[in-house]
């Protein structure tokens, strides 16, 4: 009984248990010994050439602290989708980047806002993918409207520059009193506006100008005899779904319309009303 090995707590402690004990702590040991064998025979060498490494930092702590893994890496390839009219030349002058260039001098929000200037470009996104790659996607612009001046067609974009395309193509466009040139971002942006809310209305549009009386849009349809007056600015889905409605509700009244103003919220203010009225 008095050889028998307790606890703290003074629980028992059976063979089974002691000899696992045992077991372990001979691993243990054993593992220390190949440790401090390998150590003799081949470990020295890797405490010498850690030892001399942390010597070569301390001394060149000065250019370490300057060193930037980056600057090994040069850009090598670069992935370009949705340029139709613009080449890859183009793109890459209007980025202001070139192959080869350090990645650590190549920022994605500067190559944005560059492209982002050129006219023919409406929006883009650049994304840098490691290790080497830069990566522009681009949403080029589109023609919104024709200006037809001493018989020759300039077709403008969404931003208001004009566009290399084709007389064909400037037929089907909505076109710009030339009278109104000075106006005609203001016109651009009514337009993709209106484009962008309802497409069918827009391609109903025959030509816009621009009333200084009333400092506003004034917009002819294809299929209607009144002038439309818009607002240059706040246009909107509401403003161009109450104009169908006016359509749609009140076609035989509109026959003797000559404005109608779609300037107010909620409401149309009908003008020159008994113009085109035969019967007074």
């Amino acid at each position: 009984m008095t050889g028998r090995k307790t606890t703290l707590l003074g629980r028992r402690i059976g063979t089974n248990e002691r000899l696992r004990k045992q077991e372990r702590v001979r691993k243990v040991k054993h593992g220390f010994d190949c440790a401090w064998c390998w150590f003799k025979r081949r470990g020295w060498i890797l405490a010498v050439v850690l030892v001399v490494l942390s010597v070569l930092a301390i001394h060149n702590r000065f250019y370490l602290q300057r060193f930037n893994p980056l600057e090994l890496r040069h850009l090598q390839y670069v992935e370009i989708e949705g340029n139709r009219m613009l080449s890859w030349e183009d793109v890459m002058q209007g980025a202001q980047v070139e192959t080869g260039m350090l990645m650590s001098e190549l920022n994605a929000d500067s190559v944005e806002a560059a492209l982002s200037q050129l006219p023919m470009i409406l929006s883009v996104k650049v994304e840098k993918k490691f290790p080497s790659s830069l990566y522009i996607k681009l949403h080029e612009t589109s023609p919104v409207l024709t200006v037809l001046s001493e018989g020759r067609a300039t077709i403008y974009s969404e931003k208001g520059y004009p566009l290399p395309y084709s007389v064909a193509t400037a037929m089907r466009l909505p076109v710009l009193d030339v009278a109104s040139m000075e106006h005609v971002k203001s016109v651009t942006q009514f337009l993709v506006e209106m484009r962008k809310c309802d497409m069918e209305l827009y391609d109903r549009v025959s030509q816009v100008s621009w009333s200084d009386e009333d400092n506003c849009m004034k917009v002819y349809f294809r299929d209607v005899g009144f002038t439309a007056l818009f607002k240059d600015r706040d246009s909107n889905k509401d403003q161009f779904t109450l104009y169908k409605s006016l359509e749609n509700g009140f076609a035989k009244d509109l026959l003797c319309a000559g404005e109608v103003d779609m300037r107010f919220l909620g409401f149309a203010y009908v003008r020159n009303y008994d113009k085109r009225c035969v019967n007074g």
